[in-house]
């Protein structure tokens, strides 16, 4: 799943290390145009099968030796990481759409979130639509379009955890595709930014950032626990991640490329600290194994700081190009970190930095949004905006 966990840790699973330069097996080229590839995270299933969306519009499904099984066609670009639950993958794609497949890519279910709000009252969807409309992206200059950006999450080990557009968080029965709740996070109505679950005292908890309305957490019966209100203007992507043995929640909050605010707050709702920086964040944080969190500024610089006080531990610029660091960085089991960047319009590299922000290897190849992964027989696999996809071993 993404950020291989329900906290959204970053923390790869695998107990397989790199600490040297990654040997190339194989690399497949994906023949599109445009020519893009994967931004979605891989799941791997026990016979070695990987499972991912594609900027195509299509969900692949490759074998170990990197031939393509099957593809699963869709709309538009998929940005969404599948979750992998015993014999059935879930993947958000389209217009607000989550769908449900089997092993072989053939459909179970699907959940259309945009023809769902399409069924609320005119007024309300009056309401929402032109406040989305107004909601105008000046660093992209155009208005935000209906995209699926987030990845589902798993509720109690039977239910799907999912932002729609103009709908809000929506929990689904992961059998039938039948809505359990469903919760508004206000307007705008683009939920960028997705779920993050943690347990306590035998109960899950879901914490979800609406785009422009602030930190909420859930208890998995849908009563709202405590809501934390976004500063003004405030522009949330990068999914919550919770540190399950802290039980602290980690989430950012945006202004463009000009400024980003780093919350840790308690699952009471309590802030414990907060650290203003003056760029952006797009990327979650990830959470190492002892003192440190990951956090990278679309200045380009990658920040370790203190989990208990959000003070710089260590620094490195490591793209220069603006928003080069959009992606979310990964931990291996030895907390070394690894990151896609993207360093020209076509250029990027996978690099690994040490627990003190120190260049371990580095491999040039084209822009890369994904997060790179390890999989329990200790391979590595990544992919590029060139249409490439990689698979490497020690």
């Amino acid at each position: 799943m993404f950020l291989f966990d329900k906290e959204r840790t970053g923390r790869i699973q695998s107990s397989h290390v790199y600490d040297n330069l990654p040997q190339e097996i194989w690399k497949i080229s994906f023949k599109q145009d445009p020519i893009r590839c994967a931004e979605s995270t891989p799941v791997i299933d026990g016979n070695g099968n990987m499972y991912f969306g594609s900027h195509n519009g299509c969900i692949y499904c490759l074998d170990s030796n990197g031939s393509v099984k099957w593809q699963f066609v869709t709309e538009y670009k998929v940005y969404s990481s599948p979750l992998l639950v015993e014999d059935k993958l879930y993947i958000g794609c389209n217009a607000s759409t989550l769908l449900c497949l089997n092993l072989e890519g053939e459909l179970v279910w699907r959940y259309d979130g945009y023809l769902a709000f399409a069924k609320q009252s005119k007024l309300k969807r009056l309401v929402i639509n032109t406040f989305n409309h107004l909601f105008y992206d000046y660093e992209f200059k155009k208005f935000m379009k209906i995209n699926t950006w987030v990845s589902p999450n798993l509720v109690n080990d039977k239910k799907i955890a999912f932002v729609f557009y103009g709908l809000g968080l929506v929990l689904l029965d992961k059998d039938s595709g039948q809505v359990v709740w469903q919760k508004s996070l206000g307007n705008p109505g683009y939920h960028l930014a997705g779920v993050a679950v943690v347990a306590d005292e035998g109960k899950d908890l879901i914490a979800v950032i609406g785009q422009n309305s602030g930190l909420h957490l859930f208890q998995e019966d849908g009563n709202l626990r405590w809501k934390k209100k976004p500063f003004f203007r405030s522009n949330a992507w990068a999914n919550p991640s919770i540190d399950p043995q802290e039980k602290c929640i980690y989430h950012t909050e945006s202004f463009f490329n000009k400024k980003a605010i780093l919350y840790k707050t308690d699952l009471n709702g309590t802030t414990l600290w907060k650290r203003e920086f003056p760029f952006g964040c797009r990327a979650s944080v990830a959470i190492s194994r002892k003192n440190f969190i990951v956090f990278l500024g679309l200045n380009g610089t990658v920040y370790l700081l203190d989990k208990a006080t959000g003070k710089e531990l260590y620094s490195l610029a490591i793209a220069s190009k603006d928003r080069g660091l959009w992606t979310s960085p990964s931990l291996m089991a030895n907390d070394h970190v690894l990151i896609n960047t993207k360093k020209t319009v076509k250029k990027g590299s996978l690099i690994c930095l040490s627990e003190k922000a120190e260049p371990v290897w580095e491999i040039e190849y084209a822009k890369a949004l994904s997060v790179p992964v390890i999989d329990s027989n200790g391979f590595l696999y990544s992919a590029t905006w060139a249409g490439d996809f990689y698979k490497f071993k020690k």
